[in-house]
């Protein structure tokens, strides 16, 4: 019973411990509320300095694991670690476990801030990257078997196609998958918040609809789906007529018509045909249909002024288009002259052709193109492989994904075109007039960049694109993402007297490489083949500090609660005499 014990309920008869001990929690309590005060205060502090939201939602993981973890001294060592090799390298080197466990990245998308990334694996897996931490936030959708379950059950991960923010915060996330799946996740858990399977193959499409609440979601099952995110229902299901043009033809990518064209959905095909859709009705009534020829749009978006219409495409295929393969490229169309009844024809403005050289570039840059170009194109002339199993090979014919960026008050379209990020200039986007007729015109790419030539094996490609502000992301099949930087166009170099050579387009910040956490499974001479597959001993040590202290930590959480006896630890922290071989034990422990 212990001492001072009630004999009814083994409860202490004096009133003064229960109040003793009520104020000790009472004091515990506000010791640890002051000291995560103290703690969040001094984070949000720094992520200002360092550059992202510590208040978004998709960030309140990474404040989570901030408050739980014990050895703050890490913090300090990889901040540490960092600055010494930006001074030596220029540039951060940061190992990331999820690629070497999940694959190459297969999409991201960049959420509200600057620093962080949703990032898709080949394996299934969806984590979430905060490069300027150099630090996972959130990991979820792994297919763990002895881990929680996602979208109601634990079924095989396939290969997500599509990311895309679903909310103006950026809460939520969508994702759409190889099984025709899509999710929408909340990235402050992270959980599964709706699941719904909107198609009967893989998801081509996937965009948000601020205006309505909802997505739109494109498949190559040749549906289009119009998904309500409030009901939770399928708002609208389209699908060409029987025999139609686009019958049976798999849909590629999407896009939406922005402020501009709120009704307006774009849908790119297998035939090399853009075909535009009206959702101001009930049900979806395609108004005009772009043909491209032989090609496969790869990728489509308006431009910030609403008229400007790009749209990137890749090698064609035979079988659904059924003219002689083209390489593809960049298409630029004025969408405003398809209202007036024009053609395609008419309304393309500039072709950029996949093949063609940049007018700037690196002597080192030109020859690493033209020798993709000479291996696209040998031995593989009426090639009649579907357009997926070429992107797998990594061919890289022709342009896979754009984005737009602003530089001097110009639009610039970065495209991943020929394994290579080439920039085309779009001009100032301001209103011209639209005018009857006119040829199309050829242009060429103001610049090119390999961000593979000097930091990957000659057979990594790149295969993942997106961008904001001045940073672009890039994701290798290595697999690898790098972190860079355009430099200031108005930034001068040298003086009058010394006229350096001009910087190159893109400067790397910050690099992530694939990082094992464990070498079991692996032979020895794989592993001295490949030392990333065998994990950091600077780390292993960090980590198993961090285990001790721990330990320590929940130990000393104990001793409030210590038996009445005291233990041989006990005794000698208080001085009793003990006998001789319990002070053995207590020593040797």
């Amino acid at each position: 019973m212990g001492s001072a014990a009630s004999i009814d309920n083994e409860e202490s008869i004096f009133p003064s411990v229960q109040e003793v001990n009520e104020a000790h929690f009472r004091d515990d309590f506000m010791k640890r509320t002051k000291q995560y005060q103290e703690l969040l205060e001094r984070e949000q502090a720094r992520c200002q300095v360092v550059g992202y939201e510590a208040a978004a939602f998709f960030t309140q993981p990474l404040m989570q694991a901030k408050l739980d973890q014990s050895l703050d001294c890490i913090e300090t060592v990889t901040e540490a670690y960092s600055n010494d090799q930006k001074r030596v390298l220029g540039y951060t080197e940061v190992g990331v476990s999820e690629l070497a466990m999940g694959g190459p990245i297969s999409t991201m998308c960049v959420l509200a801030d600057k620093a962080t990334l949703a990032c898709a694996s080949d394996e299934g897996p969806i984590w979430i990257y905060n490069w300027r931490e150099g630090r996972v936030v959130s990991k979820f959708r792994d297919q763990n078997p002895n881990g929680p379950s996602w979208g109601g059950g634990k079924r095989e991960a396939c290969k997500v196609r599509r990311l895309c923010p679903v909310s103006q915060d950026h809460r939520l996330l969508g994702s759409g998958d190889e099984h025709g799946y899509v999710n929408i996740w909340d990235l402050n858990g992270p959980d599964v918040a709706i699941e719904a399977r909107l198609h009967e193959k893989a998801v081509a499409g996937l965009v948000a609809d601020y205006l309505r609440n909802g997505i739109v979601t494109a498949g190559e099952d040749c549906y289009i789906c119009l998904y309500d995110l409030e009901r939770e229902q399928v708002r609208c299901r389209e699908v060409p007529a029987p025999l139609s043009d686009g019958s049976g033809i798999p849909n590629t990518c999407l896009s939406l018509g922005g402020e501009r064209f709120p009704n307006l959905v774009l849908v790119g095909g297998a035939d090399g045909k853009l075909r535009l859709w009206d959702q101001a009705t009930s049900s979806m009534k395609r108004r005009h249909t772009i043909s491209m020829g032989g090609v496969t749009p790869t990728q489509c978006l308006l431009a910030p002024n609403g008229w400007q219409l790009l749209v990137t495409c890749s090698l064609g295929e035979t079988a659904f288009s059924g003219i002689r393969p083209e390489r593809g490229g960049l298409y630029v169309y004025d969408i405003r002259k398809l209202s007036d009844g024009a053609s395609s024809s008419e309304a393309l403005l500039t072709q950029y052709k996949s093949g063609a050289q940049a007018s700037v570039g690196s002597a080192g840059q030109l020859s690493r193109v033209s020798s993709l170009r000479s291996e696209a194109t040998t031995g593989r002339k009426g090639s009649l492989m579907s357009s997926t199993s070429r992107m797998m090979q990594g061919l890289g014919i022709g342009a896979l994904d754009v984005v737009l960026v602003e530089e001097e008050k110009k639009m610039m379209a970065l495209t991943l075109m020929d394994n290579v990020i080439r920039a085309f200039d779009l001009g100032t986007g301001e209103e011209k007039p639209v005018t009857a007729g006119g040829a199309a015109t050829r242009g060429t790419a103001a610049w090119e960049f390999d961000v593979t030539e000097q930091w990957e094996p000659e057979y990594v490609n790149a295969c993942a694109l997106t961008s904001v502000d001045r940073y672009v992301m890039v994701a290798t099949t290595g697999p690898s993402m790098g972190v860079w930087r355009r430099p200031l166009a108005s930034q001068r170099y040298g003086h009058d007297s010394f006229k350096p050579a001009p910087p190159p387009p893109l400067e790397l910040r910050s690099r992530c490489s694939a990082l094992s956490t464990a070498s079991d499974g692996f032979p020895e001479e794989v592993l001295l083949a490949d030392p990333l597959l065998r994990p950091g001993e600077v780390l292993t040590s960090i980590e198993s500090a961090l285990q001790a202290d721990e330990h320590r930590h929940q130990h000393k959480s104990g001793l409030a609660s210590r038996p009445a006896e005291p233990t041989p630890c006990h005794a000698l922290s208080f001085g009793r005499t003990m006998p001789a071989a319990i002070m053995e034990e207590a020593i040797t422990a």
